[in-house]
């Protein structure tokens, strides 16, 4: 049980990793699409007007992929955090599961151990009935 949590700990650091990963890699395409696609713009034979607005509406949609790929991130790191909630959850109701079983062992090995303890104690009393007589009929 604990390796599995330990497993889950360690599988979640690694999905953090490929997580953190996967944003670099978003945000790194597109600051460099932005880049691509100013420079583009920058350099195409149209006027100022026609400039400005292409270069508005790049960054419009720059600034739209880069919300979708965020949003998008947040729902895998909800899910994921869910996920291990899930798995934490199991093991912490198996192990409360194992300690109800051990609790309950442990009561039936009592009473069996008191019941002998009594049996020994009535047999060690008929015993020392049984020398008195013994001794007195002499």
């Amino acid at each position: 049980m604990i390796n599995k949590y330990l497993e889950g700990k360690r599988k979640k650091a690694e999905k953090e990793k490929k997580v953190e990963a996967a944003k670099n890699v978003a945000v790194g395409t597109a600051v460099g699409s932005a880049i691509g696609a100013l420079a583009g713009l920058l350099f195409a034979p149209k006027s100022g007007k026609e400039t400005r607005k292409d270069i508005a509406d790049k960054t419009k949609e720059v600034s739209e992929n880069i919300k979708e790929t965020v949003n998008e991130q947040l729902e895998v790191a909800r899910e994921f955090q869910e996920k291990v909630k899930t798995e934490i959850k199991q093991v912490y109701d198996g192990i409360k599961e194992k300690k109800n079983e051990l609790v309950d062992d442990m009561e039936e090995e009592i009473e069996e151990l008191k019941e002998e303890i009594q049996e020994k104690i009535e047999e060690f009393v008929e015993d020392e009935e049984e020398n008195k007589d013994e001794n007195n009929s002499y």
